[in-house]
């Protein structure tokens, strides 16, 4: 657009300056006046673009694989979308009660995304890491296959060890 014919169409900056070549526009969702940034924009605001959408923003659900391969989503609950994890919300289905922080759901086969419910079995939190961990090839060290008399021998040593040692400190006789 040429020199003269910015200054013939009169548009103001918010400086006083004759350079505008857009005009202001009426929001057709909140009928504010804005100044576009664009000959294109429509709306004043993201919010007032989200509103006017057909509803594409708000999904009622959505999923995606986590970083330790569980699946994760967020859904809506009571008008607040909330994130889950699926085997926890299908077993919560399953049992029509939520869980409490200690139930921990186990995947029977080891595939975390296989959520059958004959898949799934609610186990506490500590049953759950015997299980997990009994099955787990550990990388380094090794594996001691001793009795539970060795075991408890091995333990009494250790317990007589640090009482000892306590006792030098504080310069105590055991």
């Amino acid at each position: 657009m040429p020199k003269s014919a910015k200054a013939a169409t009169g548009l103001v900056d918010s400086w006083g300056r004759r350079n505008r070549q857009i005009e202001d526009k009426c929001c057709p969702n909140c009928g504010a006046t804005f100044r576009p940034r664009r000959a294109t924009s429509k709306y004043c605001s993201r919010p007032c673009m989200w509103t006017n959408n057909g509803g594409q923003n708000a999904k009622p659900e959505s999923w995606w694989i986590n970083a330790k391969g569980y699946i994760e989503g967020r859904i809506w609950v009571d008008g607040e979308q909330v994130r889950v994890k699926r085997h926890r919300l299908i077993m919560e289905r399953h049992l029509g009660r939520a869980l409490s922080p200690d139930d921990d759901v186990h995947h029977v086969n080891g595939i975390k995304t296989d959520n059958r419910i004959e898949n799934l079995k609610v186990v506490s939190h500590s049953e759950h890491s015997r299980i997990t961990n009994s099955e787990r090839a550990y990388k380094r060290g090794y594996r001691l296959n001793l009795s539970s008399q060795e075991r408890a021998e091995r333990s009494q040593r250790i317990k007589e060890m640090r009482i000892h040692s306590i006792a030098k400190a504080t310069g105590e006789a055991p």
